[in-house]
C-alpha cells in the first residue's frame, strides 16, 4: 500500500474517532449542564442503561384527561387514579375501610378539640425535601384555603390553630369538636411545599411532587400521562416500574385495546362488553359496588329558568315518573342498587323504608303535575356528559324519555366530561347550569358529611339546591359532636329528601373493571387504584 493511501486511511479513522468523541462529549455536556435545583423533581433514568431489563409497565386507560393533578384541587377518580400514586396522606383506608397510618406514625386526642399527630421518621419527598411538621401544616393550610378554587371535597377551614410541637409532631386545635377528624385528615395528600411554591399555584396541577412510590414524568394532553418508580421512595419498593395512563374517550376502543393487550386495566366497562373481554382468556372482569349514588340534580335557583322545579309536588312527580329499576336492568345490566334518597345503606341511621319510597307510577306523576298547576307539563333542559359513568348518556336519555311520557318537553344536552364539570362544580355564580343535570357523588362508608356539604347544603360545590329546610337540618346535624346527638337530624334529613326532594334519585353505581391477568390486583380489595399494591402475576 502506498504512503498516500495509508495516510488517507489514517486520516479517515481519525475523523471518525473525532466525530464519535464529539458526539459523546455533546451528550454528556447536555446532561451536565441541564439546570438542576434541590427542589426540582428527580426521575429514575435506570431504564436507559444499556442491557438493563425492560421496565415492567402497567397501562391504564381512562375516558378523559384529568382536570388537574393537584391533589388539593382535583376531584373524582380520573385525577385521583394518577396523583394518589405520587402523593400520599397522613392516613388512608384499608380494604375494610379502616383508617390506617401512612405518613403518620400515630395520633392522640388530647381533648374534644385538640389532637396531635406524630410523623414517621426519615420520610422525604421525591425531590429531597423533608416531610416534617411544617410541611404538613403547609399542606393543610393550603387545602383549607379559599384563595384559589378547590374542586375536591374541601378540608374544612375549622382548624383554629396549627402548631409544630417538634420536627415530627403536629398539634391541631379545632374550632369545634369533630367526631370524624382523623377521617378528615385522611382527605389531604401531601405536596412538597418549597417546590410547589417555587413553580406556582397553577403549575402544581401539571407536575406535582409527593412522597409516593412514583414520580411524575410527562403529560401529553388528551393522550397519556407517564409516571416512573421513585428511586428514593421511603417505603417498600413496588414491583411495577412504570405507569402509563392513556386517555381513550371511546368505550369500544378501550375494550378493543384491552383485548389486543395494549392496555392492562380499564374501568367503566359497559356490561355488553363483559362477554367479549372474558372470552379473551387472559382478562379478569370484576364488578365493584361503588360508594357513589347516581342522581339527576335539580337546580332550584330563580335564575335556572324553570320555576316548576321550585314546586315540591313537581320534584316528587318526577321521581315517580321514572322506572329506575328498568334502567338498572336494561341499561346497566343489573349493576345498580335502587335509591330513593342520597342516604346510602352504609351510612349511620339508614332508613330502608324511606329508601324505597319512589316506585314507578306515571299516572301518579301526571296527577301530581296537574295538582301543582302543570297539567300540560313544562320545558326542561337536562344535561349529561359522556364520561360521568359507563352509561351516563344512555341513562340520562332514558330519564328524558320517561319525563317526556308524562308531558314534559325535555331537551337532553350532551357535553364532554371536562365541559360539564366546569359548568357544575363551583359554578353557581356563573349561572350556566341548566335546570337538571346528571351527576353522581361518592364518599367513604359512613363518612356522610361530604354528601351533606357537597350536594345537599346550598353552599356545596355541586349543589344547586336552595330548597328551604336542608341547610338548617344539616347545620344542626354537623354541630352535634356525638352519634347519638346526630341521630334525630339524620332521620329528619332522610324524611325531607322524600317529602321535598333535592334530586331525582336513581341508583348506587357499580363500576366494572377489566384487568389483564399478567397483573395480580383485584379492585374489590382496594379502595383506590394504587399501583404499588399491584404485583406481577407469577
Amino acid at each position: 500500500m502506498s504512503k498516500k493511501i495509508k495516510l488517507t486511511a489514517f486520516l479517515l479513522v481519525m475523523c471518525m474517532m473525532v466525530a464519535i468523541f464529539a458526539a459523546c462529549s455533546t451528550t454528556s455536556g447536555n446532561l451536565n449542564t441541564t439546570p438542576t435545583d434541590s427542589t426540582a423533581p428527580t426521575h429514575n433514568s435506570g431504564s436507559q442503561v444499556p442491557n438493563a431489563k425492560e421496565p415492567f409497565t402497567v397501562t391504564i386507560a381512562q375516558g378523559s384527561d384529568p382536570q388537574s393533578l393537584d391533589p388539593h384541587r382535583a376531584s373524582g377518580d380520573i385525577g385521583a387514579n394518577v396523583f394518589r400514586n405520587i402523593c400520599q396522606n397522613l392516613f388512608f383506608y384499608d380494604e375494610n375501610w379502616a383508617v390506617t397510618p401512612v405518613l403518620a406514625e400515630s395520633y392522640k386526642q388530647i381533648s374534644d378539640t385538640e389532637w396531635t399527630v406524630k410523623l414517621k421518621e426519615g420520610i422525604t419527598f421525591s425531590n429531597g425535601e423533608a416531610l416534617n411538621a411544617e410541611a404538613v401544616i403547609w399542606n393543610f393550610k393550603r387545602a383549607a384555603s379559599d384563595e384559589f378554587p378547590r374542586q375536591s371535597f374541601t378540608f374544612k377551614n375549622y382548624v383554629s390553630e396549627y402548631e409544630a410541637v417538634d420536627e415530627l409532631t403536629v398539634k391541631f386545635t379545632l374550632s369545634a369538636a369533630d367526631i370524624f377528624f382523623i377521617e378528615h385528615l385522611a382527605e389531604v395528600p401531601m405536596l412538597a411545599p418549597a417546590y410547589s411554591e417555587q413553580i406556582g399555584e397553577e403549575a402544581i396541577g401539571g407536575n406535582p411532587v409527593g412522597t409516593g412510590p412514583y414520580t411524575f414524568v410527562s403529560w401529553e394532553a388528551d393522550k397519556e400521562i407517564v409516571l416512573e418508580k421513585n428511586p428514593t421512595y421511603w417505603g417498600e419498593e413496588p414491583e411495577i416500574d412504570r405507569i402509563v395512563v392513556r386517555t381513550i374517550p371511546e368505550a369500544a376502543t378501550r375494550v378493543a385495546e384491552m383485548v389486543n393487550g395494549t392496555v392492562d386495566i380499564i374501568m367503566n366497562v359497559q356490561f355488553e362488553s363483559t362477554e367479549m373481554l372474558q372470552s379473551a382468556g387472559n382478562i379478569s372482569v370484576v364488578p365493584k359496588k361503588m360508594n357513589r349514588i347516581e342522581y339527576i340534580a335539580y337546580n332550584t335557583y330563580d335564575w335556572a329558568g324553570c320555576p316548576a322545579l321550585q314546586n315540591k309536588l313537581v320534584r316528587q312527580a318526577l321521581n315517580y315518573a321514572v322506572d329506575v329499576q328498568a334502567i338498572i336492568d336494561n341499561i346497566m345490566g343489573g349493576y345498580g342498587e335502587r335509591a330513593s334518597t342520597l342516604w346510602r345503606s352504609d351510612y349511620d341511621g339508614y332508613d330502608e323504608a324511606l329508601a324505597n319510597t319512589f316506585t314507578y307510577d306515571p299516572e301518579k306523576a301526571k296527577a301530581m303535575l296537574a295538582e301543582a298547576g302543570y297539567p300540560d307539563g313544562f320545558d326542561l333542559v337536562l344535561m349529561t356528559d359522556v364520561d360521568n359513568h359507563a352509561k351516563a348518556q344512555e341513562v340520562t336519555e332514558a330519564v328524558g324519555a320517561y319525563l317526556t311520557a308524562i308531558g314534559i318537553n325535555v331537551k337532553v344536552q350532551v357535553l364532554d366530561d371536562t365541559t360539564a364539570y366546569a359548568i357544575i362544580v363551583n359554578g353557581q355564580e356563573a349561572k350556566q347550569c341548566p335546570p337538571m343535570f346528571d351527576w353522581n357523588w361518592g364518599g367513604k362508608p359512613n363518612l356522610y358529611e361530604s354528601t351533606l356539604t357537597g350536594v345537599l347544603h346550598s353552599g356545596g360545590m355541586s349543589s344547586y339546591n336552595v330548597v328551604e329546610g336542608y341547610d338548617a337540618i344539616i347545620d344542626a346535624l354537623l354541630a352535634e359532636t356525638t352519634k347519638e346527638g346526630r341521630a334525630p337530624y339524620i332521620q329528619q334529613l332522610q324524611q325531607l329528601m322524600v317529602d321535598d326532594p333535592a334530586c331525582l334519585y336513581l341508583f348506587r353505581l357499580y363500576d366494572i373493571y377489566a384487568v389483564n391477568n399478567r397483573i395480580d390486583w383485584n379492585p374489590i380489595n382496594h379502595y383506590a387504584m394504587l399501583v404499588s399494591e399491584m404485583s406481577i402475576a407469577k
